[in-house]
């Protein structure tokens, strides 16, 4: 499954907002979810379930290539399907359960000296602190605003112009004061690191003051926090970051660079794989178009350059996770990509990007479409969790290993199902061509969906009134493209379909 120069796009990414609502077809295929009744099935191959064998017969037999078009002028919708189908030749399929599995202190530790065990780590909030210089300069960026307001700009009137002022006025005042008593300097090297993870209960009370531990424990109180940079002295820009949060997801992320620590200390896990975009033959990135936002592209990081072989490149990224002891995982995709690095994102450099997925009966578990996503108010309770997908991605240019993250790792407790019956393609073909329009309908102008591939993987769905825990079940996934009338385009998963009761994944829900 090597893809060269592609970018890979989490749940989080791929939630495609194309979708949205108008009529249902007059036979729509909709099953309650039940998963005391998936497992029934999961344990039956009677009653319209087929062996995994049965299903590998088919599909060899009549769908190694799947070719259909579908319209539906009510809905807006076009579908044109040209597929490879792909089934992975093993002995069986089953299912499992799963939970969420924390960063241990020992895996730091291993990491440590696996990827730097010659560099000294400091605390890395101290990279936080806001000192005179970081506030006078945010002192004069409000001055600037208020001195750019004028009627007419930006569309704004005279009561737009006094509303904008006020409220700059009153973030200067704000500003103004924090200098007053803010530090003039910090020295990173007063503050070694002793290399420990902690709750962040017990950092805040220690640190109350610190910005760093304050916003931290503003989102995830009772969530565990390991973040530490190194001085720099090697040239090199090291900074390593632990979280284990129930609310946002558990991870470990390495990166090194000669132009800045980057931004690593993020609390939100699914977005970890933002950081590659497509690198466009012979020229530069558009980091723009890619969706990062930016006023201007960065410029190269000539410092950093790419000119070993990928073997050579995937060859130091198969012994890190030898020496790591993550043999659970197996690298499913690979290519150049440009990165984003410096304090400020402003330089780009080329690297290989390696992206290791749990392997589990020879099966790859993608979890894609299943990333599990609560943002609701109930009552006067606001909660907000994601569990997003598990992957290892490891990226190297010349100067070795320069990027590491071990993402919302799994923990496999039992084994629920050693081997489940599931439905034939012709039933999952069936149930697609009709969910696919209903899934992706939108109340202006078309959409056209283009499927390239289908393939039987291991999914996670979670469990319904449980967020930390959920089953590993084989699915269907159908990936390709969707492009709106006006141009917009999103490439991967376009639905996916429960191989064993034929429901399709809420990629919102998780199940």
């Amino acid at each position: 499954m090597k893809k060269k120069s592609v970018v890979f796009l989490l749940a989080g990414v791929m939630m495609l907002s194309l979708t949205g609502c108008a009529g249902s077809p007059e036979n729509p295929v909709v099953k309650e979810k039940n998963l005391d009744k998936m497992l029934e099935q999961a344990e039956n191959t009677g009653e319209g379930a087929a062996s995994y064998h049965d299903v590998l017969k088919e599909v060899e037999g009549n769908y190694e290539t799947y070719q259909t078009q579908i319209q539906d002028d009510s809905l807006r919708v076009k579908v044109d399907v040209n597929a490879r189908v792909q089934v992975p030749e093993v002995d069986k399929l089953s299912v499992y359960r799963v939970r969420q599995k924390k960063i241990s202190q020992e895996f730091l530790d291993n990491v440590r000296n696996a990827l730097t065990a010659d560099v000294s780590y400091y605390e890395g909030r101290i990279k936080e602190t806001r000192t005179k210089s970081v506030i006078a300069k945010e002192i004069q960026e409000e001055k600037d605003m208020i001195a750019g307001l004028k009627a007419g700009k930006d569309g704004l009137d005279e009561e737009g112009v006094q509303q904008y002022k006020s409220e700059y006025e009153q973030r200067l005042q704000e500003l103004e004061a924090e200098y007053e008593t803010a530090v003039d300097d910090v020295k990173l090297t007063d503050y070694p690191s002793d290399n420990k993870i902690y709750p962040i209960q017990e950092l805040y009370k220690k640190y109350p003051k610190d910005n760093f531990y304050e916003w931290e424990h503003s989102i995830h109180p009772d969530a565990e926090v390991y973040y530490g940079i190194s001085d720099a002295k090697d040239g090199s820009y090291h900074a390593l970051f632990v979280q284990n949060s129930g609310d946002y997801g558990n991870c470990l992320r390495y990166m090194n660079s000669q132009y800045g620590y980057g931004m690593i200390s993020s609390a939100f896990v699914e977005d970890d794989m933002k950081f590659s975009v497509l690198k466009k033959e012979g020229e530069a990135p558009d980091f723009v178009e890619a969706g990062v936002g930016l006023e201007k592209n960065p410029e190269l990081a000539d410092k950093e350059p790419l000119t070993l072989s990928e073997e050579a490149a995937r060859g130091q990224a198969d012994e890190l996770m030898q020496k790591l002891n993550l043999t659970d995982y197996k690298c499913c995709e690979s290519g150049i990509y440009s990165q984003l690095v410096g304090e400020e994102n402003d330089y780009y450099r080329d690297v290989y990007k390696f992206l290791y997925m749990r392997n589990m009966d020879g099966v790859f578990v993608d979890n894609s479409a299943g990333l599990k996503f609560v943002d609701e108010w109930k009552g006067d309770e606001y909660t907000k969790k994601a569990w997003g997908n598990e992957a290892v991605v490891v990226a190297v240019n010349d100067n070795g290993i320069v990027d590491f993250r071990y993402l919302t790792p799994l923990s496999v407790d039992e084994t629920v199902v050693e081997k489940t019956g599931i439905k034939s393609f012709q039933d999952i073909k069936d149930t697609f061509e009709q969910m696919v329009v209903i899934e992706n309908a939108v109340e202006e102008g078309n959409v056209l969906i283009e499927v390239t591939d289908v393939k039987l993987v291991y999914t996670r769905i979670s469990e319904k009134d449980s967020f930390d825990t959920g089953l590993v079940v084989p699915v269907w996934d159908f990936e390709g493209r969707i492009t709106s009338e006006y141009g917009r385009e999103e490439a991967g998963n376009i639905l996916s379909i429960n191989a064993i009761d034929g429901t399709v994944i809420n990629r919102r829900l998780g199940y």
